[in-house]
């Protein structure tokens, strides 16, 4: 999938099935969003919204509230909307408006400087399930390969529910179409000349790489 801030650009399949729209750097922007997520509502392209914190990488410093709002009032036009675990109790009208609206709940869970151990990253999986997610993504920084053989057995073996799991830094290329090849969803690329994340790939690249592999 691509995360884009490119509301006058041309998405197509051949870059990505599903685009995220990141909220907290499109406040200025919301009409222009609107009438875009209405376009690609009778497309073939999916679409996910999130209202990232500033800890979690967020690009302004608007409140819990102010960030429920904003997903609220475009939930009924997308197809995936992302709350971040740490904010889910204090945001969980918008998260059960979420599933009102039909809406899949992806509760997220970011670490930009390391690798947690297996058992918290079980433990994260559990509690997003526990608090309603229809998936578990998990963004943590890559310090080792050992990194990366734990997080691939997480996806083979130790999710009880549908994971995104993605690595960032210098392994993240490499780890992100591993992921994708054993089972993780929601995998991540941008759009125009700027990463959004360390060691993201393009989405158009991604895509094909994801596609090409899966053929073998």
């Amino acid at each position: 999938m691509a995360e884009a801030n490119l509301l006058n650009h041309a998405f197509t399949v051949e870059e990505s099935d599903i685009v995220e729209f990141r909220l907290d750097s499109l406040v200025p922007h919301l009409a222009e969003v609107k009438n875009t997520l209405l376009d690609l509502k009778n497309s073939p392209i999916q679409t996910l919204i999130t209202a990232r914190c500033s800890t979690e990488g967020g690009k302004s410093q608007l409140i819990a509230a102010q960030r429920s709002q904003l997903l609220m009032g475009l939930a009924p036009l997308a197809n995936f909307v992302d709350i971040e675990l740490v904010n889910l109790e204090e945001m969980q009208e918008a998260a059960d408006y979420v599933k009102e609206m039909g809406s899949i709940l992806v509760v997220s869970h970011h670490n930009f400087k390391l690798t947690p151990s297996s058992s918290k990253l079980k433990a994260t999986i559990s509690k997003a399930m526990d608090q309603g997610a229809d998936i578990a993504k998990i963004a943590v920084f890559h310090n080792s390969v050992e990194d990366i053989f734990r997080c691939a057995d997480i996806i083979q073996n130790h999710s009880p529910i549908a994971v995104s799991l993605m690595g960032m830094g210098p392994l993240a290329p490499a780890s992100r179409l591993l992921y994708a090849q054993l089972g993780s969803v929601l995998n991540y690329g941008y759009l125009g000349n700027q990463p959004t994340a360390p060691g993201q790939w393009h989405a158009k690249q991604l895509n094909e790489a994801i596609h090409n592999s899966l053929q073998f």
